[in-house]
């Protein structure tokens, strides 16, 4: 009996000691969260990353129906601008014509003239056939050196060459030479000696 005792008291003894370490963890059907023990680390719960903020959809939107055409009205009537001229284009260089040879010229071009009696080279030199100037007969005299020796003595049918090439400068000389020449003193014989140098 007394053993019976004991072992009800120990029974009931771990009966409480049971039921009172439940009682800590439970308290009619809740939970009560233990305590963190002061040396224990506190472990945050895991966060979980947020959503991006939802962009609303814009509502569609509904275009107009189309405005029915304009007729077209008429524009002023505006005068046109002229138009640009024409670019001018380079023509391409013509050639220039091959010369083609020609025949040289006559040397001292020259009318002919054939001396009759009494003829003198101041008569001709002033004539319609010779310079139209009496002074210039030195140019007679100097373009037919050949067949003149004396100024003062030409012949009958001697035909000389009336030059009308002479420069300016021989022209003047002529032209002086005649001034200074002597006074015509008559002879039938070609002097030796001219009074000048009309070369």
């Amino acid at each position: 009996m007394k053993r019976s005792l004991q072992f009800l008291l120990l029974a009931a003894l771990i009966s409480g000691m049971l039921s009172a370490g439940c009682a800590t963890n439970r308290i009619e059907g809740n939970e009560i969260p233990e305590q963190p023990q002061a040396n224990d680390a506190v472990v945050p719960p895991p966060q979980v990353a947020a959503a991006p903020p939802a962009v609303p959809t814009p509502a569609p939107t509904v275009a107009p129906p189309p405005a029915p055409p304009e007729e077209p009205t008429a524009a002023p009537t505006a005068e046109a601008p002229p138009p640009a001229p024409p670019a001018e284009v380079e023509a391409p260089p013509t050639p220039e014509p091959t010369p083609q040879p020609t025949e040289a010229p006559a040397v001292n071009p020259c009318n002919k003239y054939i001396v009759v009696r009494g003829d003198t080279l101041w008569d001709i030199s002033g004539s319609n056939s010779g310079y139209h100037d009496n002074f210039l007969w030195p140019l007679i005299f100097k373009a037919n050196r050949d067949q003149i020796v004396d100024p003062d003595l030409i012949y009958p049918k001697q035909e000389f060459c009336i030059k009308q090439d002479f420069s300016d400068l021989e022209i003047q000389k002529a032209h002086k030479d005649a001034v200074d020449t002597p006074v015509y003193v008559p002879h039938t014989k070609p002097r030796e000696t001219l009074p000048l140098n009309y070369f």
